[in-house]
This record gives structure tokens, C-alpha cells and sequence, in this order.
């Protein structure tokens, strides 16, 4: 065991609503497996686990907190437990798990259609019809890659290469129109779909291999980064085709009316510290500090477009685990949050967590990558503006996330928020930028 260690609290359910219990301890008690990770996987890493310990397969059906899961039994009828447990009503557990009472007990349907019953079969329904027209063969059952209250990602082998299903939210659904346009521009290479169920908000894209950005050389990150503003550059004086292929525009005006609507977020930052934030919620003093900044803010917003860095697309969630590094070429993934705004907004996820020599060569590259259309003077002098706002860009996405999923949910995205609070707090306290990222 590592100081890495987590215990993981599994809700297996079958069909009808029974729950499996370790009864090796007299009465019936939910199960638990330990991880030598900092958190448990919900995906199949998790299920291959429960498969291999208790003989069930099963699919992550529903995060319940940051080691609560809920799991569905599948493959027909309810399969015989392993030596030490059995099978009871949720009633036999009721006081076990706060969120799992919590869930028995509401009316509402999830946000996110992936937690329901049913839905993964539905899918596997789509995903084999599409191979079958596409004159294709699986090889083998999907495995899920990637569930929780944003997003479901699946990936199916197939005889010509592995596809990946994509389930999102409503709001995020614009994603493969996006990612279709940017593909017809020819400037770089994007995953390729390869079939769109609207209705559902899911899509299919073929596998795109490479190396993940996270598993790369900072040299090859610099590159990354270059690359981005290359795309960003081709899309100067396109804002009415990206907002037409799906993206949203924030405008000065429209970003200084989210300053203020998300500074005056009370729930959120007076919210007292709970298990479903980490007890990471801003102090009443922070939060004091933090809405006083809404006049600075709402003038770094005037200041920035004073700056005149044109409009481009911007991709909100510009991190390493979203760029694939392939031998001659780079790609760059998940366009769901795409936005036509400020460019210098990609720099806040970037460079989060990122050491301070890093942080500056960052800047360095990416106001270079810039030189021939922006002078990189500009440019820094610009990102000093763009800084505290680009932290409340990212605050932004994060509390939209929280108020779409609900209480049920919004753990994913609370400690999220409180933490790019702070980094605005640091930021705005330092308008000379003798900080280049994030970290002190």
C-alpha cells in the first residue's frame, strides 16, 4: 500500500435494484477495493477488477462522489455471487453511503444519459450498426475509456483499427461540427468522425494514436503549443463560420457581464468547506478579496480589447491530455468548449501546474509563434491584462459545468473552481507579471 492508497466503495446493482453485500463481517456491509492511486478508475480498469475479484460483469454506471461507484451487473440473468457475498435491497445498506441514500431517494433523472440503465446496450446497438454499414468487423467487446458527469467515452476495436464513441451533454454537442470545420481548412490534422447521432449527442471517430501530450518532452509541449496558435491564427476573420460550425462567441461585453454574474455567485463562494469540494472552498476573507475584484476585472476586460489581439478560435480546455504527439505531425482533440474570443485565454490551462522556467519558455514560444501578425511586446503586455481574465474564463466553464449537473454532480467541478479562485486571487495581485504562470 502506498501513501498513494485509495479505497473505493463499490455499489454493484443488478436490474431489479439489488445491491451486492460483503457479509464476511455478519451483516450485510457495501464492498471495497483498494487502489495504489491517488483515485479509483471509473472505467474498465475498475471493471476488470470487480471481474476478476467477484466473478461479475459489470460497467461503470455512476460516480457517486470521489470513491463511491455505482456498477451494473450485466449479461442476463443476476450472476451467483462469490463465497462471502449476497445479494439484498437497498434497504440492507440504507446509513452505509450518504450520496447512495441520496440516490435512492431522488425523483430526478440524472443530467447525463450514460448514468441511466440501459444506456450502454443502446449504444452498443449504435456502435454495431455503424461498424456493419461501414463494412467493418468488431473484434471484440467496447471498453469504457473515460465516465463521469461530462462525457462517456468508449472504445471498440474493430478490423480496421479502433473506433471511440463520444456521449456528451447538450451544451458540449457541437463538438464533431467543430472539429469537421477546422478539418476542411487543411491547416492541420483533427480526429476523424466518422458518423453523428444527433439526437443522442454521441459520435464515433476513428482512433488517432500517437503519444499523449502528458507523456511528452517539454521541447515537444513547445511544439504543441505552436501549434495551437497556428490553428488559431488560420481562424482571424472567421468568427462567423466557427460560431455557424457550433463555437460560442464572448465577446468584451458579454465576458465583462460574466465577471459580474460570477463574482456575485454567493453558492459558490460562500459555500462552507464539504466532502464534495475537498474541503478545498474559499475562506470568507478569500471570498471577500475575490468579489472585490469585480471593478478590476470588468476594466481588465476594456483594457484587453483595447489591446486589439484579434478574435480566434480558442479551445478552453487547452491542456497536454488533449494534444496526441505522431511522428512528423501534432493533433490537437476535444474541441467541446470551443470559443471565438480572446486567444490568450488558451494560455490559463496550459500552463496550470506547470514549474515557472517552463511557464516562461511558454510564453516565449507562443508570443513568437505570434510575431508575425501581433509584435510579441504586444502580446505580453496583453496576456497581463488576459490573465485574471482568463482565470475566470476557466471559472466560468467550470461553474457552468456545476449548475448543468446538479448537485448530484457538481463535486467534479467544485474543487476545480475554488482552485482557479485562488490562481485569480494570485494574478490580479500581481499585475506586472513577474509570474509567468500559475505558480508562486
Amino acid at each position: 500500500m502506498t501513501s498513494e492508497s485509495v479505497e473505493a466503495v463499490l455499489v454493484i446493482v443488478d436490474r431489479d435494484g439489488a445491491v451486492l453485500c460483503d457479509i464476511a463481517g455478519g451483516g450485510p456491509a457495501l464492498p471495497r477495493m483498494r487502489f495504489d492511486v491517488g483515485w479509483p478508475p471509473m472505467d474498465s480498469e475498475l471493471t476488470d477488477r470487480v471481474r476478476y475479484e467477484f466473478g461479475l460483469i459489470t460497467v461503470v454506471l455512476e460516480p457517486l462522489d470521489f470513491t463511491t461507484v455505482v456498477l451494473l451487473a450485466v449479461g442476463g440473468a443476476r450472476p451467483v455471487s462469490a463465497d462471502g457475498f449476497a445479494w439484498h435491497g437497498h434497504d440492507a445498506v440504507s446509513g452505509q453511503s450518504p450520496v447512495l441514500d441520496r440516490r435512492a431517494a431522488r425523483s430526478r433523472p440524472p443530467a447525463s444519459d450514460w448514468f441511466r440503465p440501459g444506456w450502454f446496450e443502446r449504444v452498443e446497438s449504435y456502435i454495431d450498426r455503424e461498424i456493419k454499414a461501414a463494412g467493418r468487423m468488431r473484434l471484440g467487446p467496447s471498453r469504457q475509456i473515460k465516465h463521469w458527469s461530462m462525457s462517456a467515452v468508449l472504445r471498440t476495436p474493430t478490423d480496421r483499427g479502433d473506433l471511440y464513441l463520444k456521449a456528451v451533454l447538450p451544451r458540449l454537442a457541437r463538438e464533431p461540427d467543430i472539429t469537421r470545420y477546422l478539418a476542411s481548412l487543411r491547416i492541420a490534422p483533427f480526429a476523424t468522425i466518422t458518423a453523428i447521432s444527433p439526437d443522442d449527442r454521441w459520435w464515433l471517430a476513428e482512433d488517432f494514436g500517437g503519444v499523449d501530450g502528458w507523456a511528452v518532452s517539454t521541447e515537444q509541449r513547445r511544439a504543441c503549443l505552436t501549434q495551437l496558435v497556428i490553428v488559431q491564427k488560420e481562424t482571424i476573420g472567421r468568427g462567423d463560420e466557427l460560431i455557424a460550425a457550433g463555437c460560442v462567441p464572448l465577446t468584451p461585453a458579454s465576458l465583462a457581464d460574466g465577471v459580474r454574474s460570477t463574482m456575485a455567485r454567493d453558492d459558490i463562494w460562500r459555500a462552507p468547506e464539504l466532502p464534495k469540494n475537498l474541503y478545498r472552498a474559499l475562506s470568507g476573507e478569500e471570498a471577500d478579496r475575490l468579489q472585490a475584484l469585480t471593478p478590476y476585472l470588468v476594466e481588465c476586460t476594456e483594457r484587453l480589447d483595447e489591446a486589439a489581439i484579434p478574435a480566434t478560435i480558442v479551445h478552453r480546455d487547452f491542456h497536454p491530455g488533449n494534444v496526441v504527439v505522431r511522428d512528423d505531425e501534432i493533433l490537437l482533440h476535444d474541441w467541446s468548449f470551443a470559443t471565438v474570443t480572446n486567444p490568450l485565454f488558451d494560455l490559463a490551462s496550459w500552463l496550470l501546474d506547470v514549474p515557472e522556467p517552463d511557464a516562461a519558455s511558454y510564453l516565449e514560444v507562443c508570443f513568437a509563434a505570434w510575431a508575425d501578425t501581433v509584435a510579441p511586446e504586444r502580446m505580453r503586455s496583453a496576456w497581463c491584462v488576459a490573465k485574471p481574465l482568463a482565470a475566470v474564463v476557466e471559472i466560468m466553464k467550470l461553474i457552468e459545468l456545476a449548475d448543468i449537473v446538479g448537485p448530484d454532480h457538481d463535486f467534479n467541478w467544485l474543487p476545480m473552481t475554488y482552485g482557479w479562485g485562488r490562481r485569480l486571487l494570485n494574478a490580479a495581485t500581481d499585475p506586472d507579471l513577474t509570474i509567468n504562470g500559475w505558480r508562486r
